[in-house]
Order: structure tokens, then sequence, then C-alpha cells
């Protein structure tokens, strides 16, 4: 019985790894890629555009079962319903209180679990990638070594989230249990926890001392809890999450709401300029001007008394 299933990407290479997940075929099993779309860009970057298709299929090995045709069953004639006996009220019974699931390394095939992490590494083209796992208090820690970790962690971690997130899919779907992964390269997720709190803090005091808000880029939950963590530190600085789906980020705020100064501010400068000006006082050594008032209009003239 032939298995299939279509990814999409804007790339070849991302709809191939889309398809191949989806598919979820064994590790034995001989893959099958067909690239039904190619992708195509935008024009102007606004219109058209479509992106590209793969269809991975396999053949498991086992027949297709025919539906067998169902008999007509003979029509039965309708009977009267009984009279209905007086309902006694049943005891609801006791919930049983269930222990959680603890989860070790007998539960879960590690060795699938690096198997399928360094397929999809190897589809990046990187070289000598080496993919180690471990359980610890029911987590699954996978540790990746390599000597290019930017095209595995991405752009701020958005390639290595992605990677974690199928990763926890294929573990659940082959446990049936919740199991919580974690992917870590070069110690990234250390050095960002790190970086992420020094900036939680320092936009926090900022927002404390000036009175306005502050918004970080869109950033993913584990990340969003590092900087609501970070800023209860800070006195007088609340945070809270904004934004749906993808664009979800932290904002934060100062305590008791943003500041408003009253008054308009070209007004207070011109009330300044004006205050400050002062009136040059005159010079007592300057010569007076004549006053021309006192002139006759045809200049100055001369009478002979004689």
């Amino acid at each position: 019985m032939i298995k299939e299933f279509i990814g999409t990407g804007k790339t070849i290479d991302e709809a191939t790894l889309a398809a191949k997940t989806g598919l979820n075929a064994p590790m034995t099993a001989d893959v099958k890629i067909e690239v039904i779309t190619m992708p195509k860009k935008k024009v102007l970057g606004l219109f058209g555009g479509c992106d590209a298709q793969v269809k991975a299929s396999y053949d498991d090995g086992k027949r297709e079962k025919k539906p067998k045709p169902q008999k007509k069953k003979p029509v039965q004639q309708e009977r009267k319903p009984a009279p209905k006996k007086p309902e006694t009220q049943k005891k609801a019974p006791v919930a049983e209180k269930t222990e959680p699931v603890k989860i070790s390394d007998s539960d879960i095939d590690l060795d699938y679990v690096c198997a399928y992490l360094k397929t999809m590494i190897d589809s990046f083209k990187v070289e000598n990638a080496k993919v180690t796992a471990k359980v610890v208090d029911g987590v699954v820690e996978i540790d990746i070594e390599s000597d290019d970790y930017g095209i595995i962690i991405g752009r701020r971690g958005e390639t290595l989230d992605a990677l974690q997130y199928l990763t926890s899919l294929a573990v659940k779907k082959s446990t049936d249990k919740y199991v919580r992964v974690t992917i870590n390269v070069g110690d990234y997720r250390e050095k960002r926890e790190e970086t992420l709190r020094a900036l939680a803090i320092k936009n926090a005091n900022y927002v404390v001392r000036s009175g306005r808000r502050y918004s970080f880029e869109p950033m993913n939950p584990y990340e969003r809890r590092i900087i609501h963590t970070a800023v209860q530190e800070v006195e007088g600085a609340v945070s809270r999450s904004v934004g749906n789906g993808m664009d979800r980020k932290v904002l934060i705020e100062p305590e008791g709401g943003v500041r408003r100064t009253g008054g308009n501010r070209n007004s207070n400068r011109r009330g300044a300029s004006r205050s400050n000006y002062t009136a040059a006082k005159p010079d007592p050594n300057r010569e007076k001007k004549v006053d021309r008032a006192d002139m006759p209009k045809f200049g100055k003239i001369e009478v002979n008394k004689d």
C-alpha cells in the first residue's frame, strides 16, 4: 500500500523536508520524492508567486483491504417500547487518582530521535554533525555538535526552534505520550538567555526612568517567559504579552501607567525666549541723531541780513 504526503515551502529543500516530516516513514523505507510545483518569486515583491510543492511517498508492503459488501438485514417490525421503570439515583463513581507518567530512557527510542534529527540536519548540507540525546527529569535533552552552528540556529534561533518542534512531534507520535524536547547547539540557549535577561533589565530601568513604554520584537513563548521573569526584578516596571500567533511580543510599561507631560513644547520655547530677552541699553558715547522733523524741506537756506 502506497502512502504519500505533499509538503510546501519557499524552496524545494524546505518543501522536501516538510514532505518527509509529514510522511513519517520508517528509516529503512525507500522514500520517493517528486516535485509537483516549482517555486516562483513575486513580481516586485507584491504580486503573483507561489511556494514549492513536493510529494514524498513509499510502499509499506501491505495490501489494501477491499471493503466487503454489506448484506441487507431483514426489516424488523417496530415494537412498542416497554414502560420505563422509575430511575433510582446512582452514586457517582469516585475518580481514581492517577499518578503523573514518568518517562525514562526505556520508554523512548533515543536512537530513533537522533536519527530523525540527523536526517533533517543533513538536508541543510551540514557536514560532520553529531547528535546525542538523554532523558533528564522526564525531558529529552538533545545536544548538537557541528562546525557550522549558524545554519542550524538560523535567524534569532528560528531554525533551531523549528527543529525542536518537529522532533517533539515525532517523539509524541512514536510514544503516544507528551514528552518535552529541548535542543541545544554550542550553548546557544544559555547565551541567548543571558542576553535576553540583560536586555530586559536594561529596558525596564529605562521605562522606570523615562515613564514611557518599551516593546520587544516578536518572540517564542520560551523567550517571552525569560523577559517576564527578568522584569519582575526591577521595581516600578511591569510586563505583558501583546499580539497573536507569531507576532506575539512583550511590552514593558511603568507601574501605574505611562506618564504624560502637559503643555505645548513650542509655546514653552517661545515663552522662554521672551523672558530671556533683555533690551539693549543706550550708549552714552554715541552721537545723537538729528531730528529731521525740524529741518526744512529743501535743505538749509541762509538769508543775508545786510
